[in-house]
């Protein structure tokens, strides 16, 4: 892939083909990912540019407009074994936004072997999944998770949650792969990849019901990966919250993949349909916002930002049905998410669409994630910029579309 990977759970994941997946990194790669570590360590120290959240148990400890973090009890842990932690932001008003935080996938012996690392963001790898949350995190949070007096949401309470397990936010199981050894190796061995989401994210619901009482508005968001993770908490969240008003928003989440089916239930044991309520195909946000909409009416306002050939989604998708990205699967991704966009325009309550062309390099490929860092305000469609499309929906409760035309040619 062309585009460069980075080392945080927000920002998308990118993934290589899987005819180029394994590498090894050399002495001097290793050597200048030794300098890039140390320098971070001291700037950490320092104290000049990263901040560290502080830790609380409960949201009243936290400061208004501060983001803290709250670390979860087990079963709750991320992807390396480590603790898993969301971050909250309290804020002035009323209203609430859950925020699933882009996490990337893990499937197989070739995924689960290779996660975002420092390194890999560096020079280049296979980036499938965010096993953990990087310190700096909280420092990566913008769009419409920042502090900016420019942010129309800066004001509602805000919580975070992290996928940390390439799973969606949905697995429950422990799984052992068997990795094929090269020469000069002592033979196969065994990866191990828990795929803890489904746990993860229960926690971190449970301690958001505990800790937000009656909220007024209700926005279940996500980016990437975390975008069908909100689609698919976007129930529990409405159940549970029966008289907020409902909104669901995922960012640059649409994924295809007909092998899908053969890894939710099989490899990541998420009992989809019996904890969810519905099945998956190949389309899974369409599913999502199918079943919730007919669950919630029009308590519920639906809303999807897009561009319009996103390699990071068009490469995942492509992996899932081991093949891997090339011009023609970017453009069959581009051909079945405008085949899924219309048809949910088509129905009874359709949602409200953000399609943009924003950040095309010369091949036509588009930004991914735009919400949560400056494409939030930088990124205009017909006119309108995409907070001021999300806050008219939001906030206004005036749903509109942009970029709709490019549906149709």
């Amino acid at each position: 892939m062309t585009s460069e990977p980075r080392a945080d759970s927000d920002d998308a994941t990118k993934p290589r083909s899987s005819s180029t997946r394994r590498r090894v990194v050399n002495v001097v790669a290793a050597v200048v990912a030794s300098i890039v570590i140390i320098a971070v360590i001291a700037v950490a120290v320092g104290g000049l540019f990263l901040i560290r959240p502080g830790s609380v148990s409960t949201l009243s400890a936290a400061t208004t407009g501060q983001w803290s973090k709250v670390t979860l009890p087990q079963p709750a842990e991320n992807g390396d074994g480590s603790p898993y932690d969301i971050y909250v932001k309290p804020g002035s008003s009323k209203n609430l936004i859950i925020f699933f935080g882009d996490g990337g996938l893990s499937w197989n012996e070739s995924t689960a072997v290779q996660p975002v690392t420092l390194g890999s963001s560096i020079f280049g790898g296979g980036n499938f999944f965010s096993p953990n949350v990087p310190f700096y995190v909280a420092n990566t949070f913008g769009g419409v998770l920042s502090n900016e007096a420019r942010n129309p949401f800066a004001d509602w309470t805000t919580v975070y949650v992290p996928t940390t397990t390439g799973d969606l936010g949905i697995g429950d199981a422990t799984a052992k792969f068997i990795v094929s050894s090269g020469s000069g190796t002592n033979g196969p061995k065994t990866v191990t990849a828990r795929f803890n989401g489904y746990n993860n994210s229960s926690a971190a619901l449970d301690w958001v019901y505990q800790n937000v009482a009656a909220p007024g508005k209700v926005m279940v968001a996500g980016g990437g990966t975390g975008g069908l993770t909100a689609s698919f908490w976007l129930s529990k969240v409405g159940d549970h919250y029966s008289s907020a008003a409902l909104y669901e928003y995922s960012d640059s989440a649409y994924y295809a993949a007909t092998q899908l089916s053969d890894v939710i239930d099989p490899v990541w044991e998420a009992k989809f349909e019996q904890r969810f309520g519905f099945t998956l195909s190949r389309a899974p946000l369409k599913d999502a916002v199918t079943f919730n909409t007919a669950r919630f009416g029009d308590r519920l306002t639906t809303l999807i930002s897009q561009t319009l050939l996103d390699k990071t989604d068009a490469t995942f998708s492509a992996d899932l049905d081991d093949g891997y990205y090339t011009v023609q699967a970017g453009s069959d991704w581009n051909y079945s998410m405008k085949q899924t966009m219309r048809a949910l325009l088509g129905a009874d309550q359709p949602p409200g669409l953000f399609l943009t062309d924003y950040g095309a390099n010369q091949y036509g490929e588009t930004a991914h994630i735009l919400s949560t860092n400056p494409s939030f305000w930088l990124a205009t469609q017909d006119g309108v910029a995409l907070d001021q499309w999300l806050a008219s929906a939001v906030i206004n409760d005036d749903a509109r579309n942009a970029g709709v035309d490019y549906l149709y040619h």
